[in-house]
């Protein structure tokens, strides 16, 4: 059987001074720096989490900055086009006018040359006509 004798009491008595002594030595150190570590991975978990949503949000506007130059660019592309065809059909219309134009003094001047040319032949026909009845004139 156990005796209660004073040696128990003793060592009961030595047994909570030491728990105390421990507590206050090292479980409570310990305690508080389990706590401040505690702290800490909460905050650098926030963090984390900021730096992430901080990340997508960058990434969000890039990809819309992204669209919005493609846009911009699909925009001014089909405007130059535009003005491209534009352009194309007003060289085409000056090129048909302008060889339409060629056309027609060509068309001016060879008639200016075709009836140069029958005056001077009608003359020269006229020259030989005359020529021709003189020395048939003379000779008869």
């Amino acid at each position: 059987m156990i005796e209660l004798n004073l040696t128990f009491f003793i060592q009961l008595i030595n047994f909570f001074i030491l728990l105390a002594i421990l507590n206050v030595l090292i479980y409570r150190p310990i305690r508080e720096i389990s706590k401040k570590r505690g702290e800490k991975i909460a905050g650098d978990l926030g963090e984390i989490e900021g730096f992430n949503n901080q990340a997508e949000q960058k990434l969000e506007d890039y990809q819309n900055a992204l669209a919005q130059a493609r846009k911009e660019g699909d925009r001014v592309r089909n405007e130059l086009k535009l003005e491209g065809t534009q352009e194309e059909k007003k060289l085409l219309a000056q090129a048909a006018d302008q060889g339409a134009a060629d056309l027609e003094a060509a068309r001016k001047e060879l008639a200016a040359e075709s009836d140069k040319a029958r005056q001077d032949l009608t003359q020269q026909v006229d020259d030989y006509a005359r020529k021709v009845a003189d020395k048939v004139l003379v000779h008869a």
